[in-house]
């Protein structure tokens, strides 16, 4: 599990494009950094935007531990583009059922993460 959501590149590559798009690219950890600890202090550091980056994050992740299972088992081959925008339309279902932590990067989420 710690390979899959913190060390795979493929897991970085999808984190590193989506909190780019977010402006939340301080909640990455470096590679000697703890995932937790890092989120936690990178959230912070944003001032307002604590619950819709760890939402964010954890929606990715979650995501991510879905789209292991579907390669595995029914073998699935994604692309990080892919992900990133299959995790973008679970953003606008939480975001639509009143998950208030990710409403408050709404505009800049509408308009950095759909740019691409």
């Amino acid at each position: 599990m710690t390979h899959l959501l913190m060390d795979c590149a493929f897991t970085k590559s999808v984190l590193h494009e989506e909190m780019s798009r977010a402006g939340a690219l301080c909640c990455l950890p470096l590679p000697s950094e703890d995932l937790v600890e890092r989120l936690s202090a990178g959230a912070r550091w944003l001032q307002g935007k604590v619950k819709a980056v760890r939402s964010l994050i954890n929606l990715s992740l979650w995501r991510i531990w879905k789209l292991r299972n579907a390669c595995i088992f029914k073998g699935a081959n994604p692309t990080v583009a892919w992900l990133v925008e299959d995790i973008l339309a679970e953003v606008d279902l939480w975001r639509g059922a009143g998950a208030r932590g990710l409403s408050q990067l709404g505009s800049h989420l509408d308009q950095k993460l759909r740019r691409k």
